[in-house]
C-alpha cells in the first residue's frame, strides 16, 4: 500500500509544488504571492510549496537536462550508472576525478542549500503565521525535508560543508562541519518534526526512516533499527511526484535514460554490482542494441521509471526492514538477517525472487546485505552513501568498493570517494574547502 502526504496550500508560490501524493496534475495553475501577502498564512503555505518543489527538483533532476539531480549524479559516481554522453564535467564524476569547478557539483551544492534554507524558512513561517501552529502539519513536514537535505550533504559531500543562514538583512556564515556533525543536524531536524503535535502518520514515518538513516551513517546501527522497529510498516512509501509537463517537473532519472545520456552499469570497474547480468527484476532495463549519445557506450536504459511522470521513492518500509537486517548482521545474527531479507522477497511475489541462502561468514553476510540494499533501493539516492559506509564502517578498501582500474572511455578511474565542496563556497570566509576526502 502506498501512504502519501498531501496538504494543498490555499495559494501556491511561483514554483510548482511537487508534494508526495499531492495531485500535482489536479491542481490549479499556481498563483503568485504578492509582496504584501508574504507574511500571512497564505504566504507561509506558498513557502512550503516552493520548498517542496525545489527539494524534488534537486533530488530527481531537471527534465530539460540542464540540472542533474543528486540521484543521477550520486548514481554516476557510484556503480549504478555509466555516462553514455559526452559532457566533460559529468565524465569527471563518472571517472571519480572531480574538479572544484565542476558545474554539476556546483549546481547540486547550491540547490541543496537552497532547498535546505527554504524548508527551514517555511517551517519558521508556518510556526509564526499559522492560525493554530500546533495543528499545522506542514511544520513537521518542512523540518523533515530539511533533515533529508542534511542527509544528502552528509552522504554525498566531503567533510567540511558549512551551513550559512540569513538573519534580517545579514548573511551569517557557517563554520565547516564534519560529516558526523552534519548527520547530527539531520537527526535534530527529524527529532523536532517527530515532537511536533501536528505531524501526520506519513510524515512521521518519513522522519523516522530519515532519522534511522542518519544514525546508520553514524554507525549507530542498533539505535537505527530500534527507531524503525514496530513503528514503520513495511507497506509505507513516501514519494515525490512528477508530470509530463512542464519540463521542469519531469522525472529526469527516466529522461536521462530515454535520451541515451545515462546507461545502467554492470560490474563497473571490476568491483561494481552486476545490475544487468544478475537479471534481477528490481533493476529492469532495456538493451537497446545501440550506443549512447557519445557514439561508443552501449546503451542499457533503465525501466524502473516507466515515463516522465513516474514518482520516485524517498523512503519506504523496505528501507526500514533493511536497517533492521543490518542490525542483525552487526549482532552476528546472520541467519536472522537472511530471514529478514527473505521476508522482503516473499512480500513481493510478483517479482519472483528466490530465497537467499544463509551466508557462511560475516563478510559474506555484509556482501549479501549491501547487495540487497543496492537492488531494492536502486536509483533512489542511497548507493553512494552505502559504498562510503562499506569503506568507513566495514573496513573495505576503497578499490574493493568503488570502480577502479581502466575507465571505459579511456584513462583510469580516480580516487574520489565523495563530492568536493565547490570553489564557489570560497565566498564564505570561514570555508576552507574539504576538511578531508575520506569516506
Amino acid at each position: 500500500m502506498m501512504t502519501l502526504s498531501c496538504f494543498r496550500p490555499a495559494i501556491l508560490g511561483t514554483a510548482v509544488a511537487l508534494v508526495a501524493g499531492c495531485g500535482l496534475l489536479d491542481t490549479q495553475t499556481p498563483d503568485i504571492i504578492q509582496p504584501g501577502n508574504v507574511e500571512s498564512p497564505e504566504g507561509a503555505q506558498a513557502r512550503r510549496a516552493g520548498a517542496l518543489a525545489d527539494w524534488t527538483f534537486i533530488r530527481d533532476g531537471d527534465g530539460t537536462g540542464f540540472v542533474d539531480g543528486e540521484i543521477l549524479l550520486a548514481g554516476l559516481m557510484a556503480d549504478e550508472f555509466v555516462l553514455s554522453t559526452t559532457p566533460p564535467g559529468e565524465q569527471e564524476i563518472d571517472q571519480r576525478k572531480i574538479s572544484l569547478l565542476n558545474v554539476g557539483i556546483d549546481s547540486l551544492f547550491l540547490l541543496l542549500h537552497r532547498a535546505r534554507a527554504e524548508a527551514e524558512d517555511a517551517a519558521d513561517a508556518l510556526q509564526r503565521l499559522s492560525p493554530d501552529p500546533d495543528t499545522e502539519p506542514g511544520i513537521a513536514e518542512m523540518l523533515t525535508v530539511a533533515g533529508y537535505t542534511y542527509i544528502s550533504f552528509g552522504e554525498e559531500f566531503c567533510s567540511g560543508v558549512p551551513f550559512s543562514r540569513v538573519s534580517g538583512d545579514s548573511l551569517i556564515y557557517g563554520d565547516p562541519e564534519t560529516t558526523a556533525q552534519i548527520f547530527d543536524r539531520a537527526i535534530a531536524r527529524f527529532d523536532a518534526a517527530l515532537a511536533h503535535p501536528g505531524i501526520t502518520e506519513d510524515v512521521a514515518n518519513l522522519a523516522t526512516v530519515g532519522k534511522a538513516r542518519a544514525l546508520l551513517n553514524q554507525d549507530k546501527v542498533d539505535q537505527a533499527a530500534a527507531a524503525v522497529a514496530g513503528v514503520v510498516p513495511t507497506d509505507f512509501q513516501y514519494v515525490t511526484e512528477h508530470a509530463e509537463s512542464p519540463q521542469r517537473v519531469r522525472n529526469a532519472i527516466y529522461q536521462y535514460g530515454a535520451d541515451f545520456l545515462w546507461s545502467v552499469s554492470d560490474l563497473e570497474g571490476d568491483v561494481g554490482l552486476p545490475y544487468r547480468t544478475a537479471a534481477d527484476p528490481r533493476v529492469l532495463f532495456e538493451d537497446t542494441g545501440d550506443v549512447g549519445l557519445d557514439g561508443t557506450t552501449p546503451q542499457f536504459t533503465l525501466l524502473k521509471y516507466a515515463d516522465a511522470s513516474a514518482s520516485v521513492v524517498v523512503a519506504d518500509g523496505i528501507e526500514a526492514r533493511l536497517i533492521e537486517a543490518e542490525a542483525q548482521l552487526r549482532n552476528d545474527d546472520l541467519s536472522g538477517m537472511t530471514a529478514t531479507l527473505n521476508a522482503l522477497r516473499q512480500g513481493a511475489p510478483d517479482l519472483g525472487l528466490a530465497d537467499l541462502s544463509d551466508p557462511g561468514s560475516p563478510d559474506e553476510a555484509a556482501d549479501q546485505l549491501f547487495s540487497e540494499r543496492a537492488f531494492w533501493l536502486f536509483a533512489t539516492g542511497h548507493r553512494l552513501g552505502d559504498m562510503r559506509r562499506l569503506v568507513r564502517q566495514y573496513g573495505r578498501s576503497a578499490d574493493a568498493v568503488f570502480p577502479t582500474g581502466t575507465y571505459l572511455k579511456g584513462g583510469s578511474y580516480g580516487t574520489d570517494l565523495n563530492f568536493p565542496i565547490p570553489r564557489s563556497e570560497n565566498s564564505n570566509p570561514k570555508s576552507t574547502g574539504c576538511l578531508d576526502r575520506n569516506a
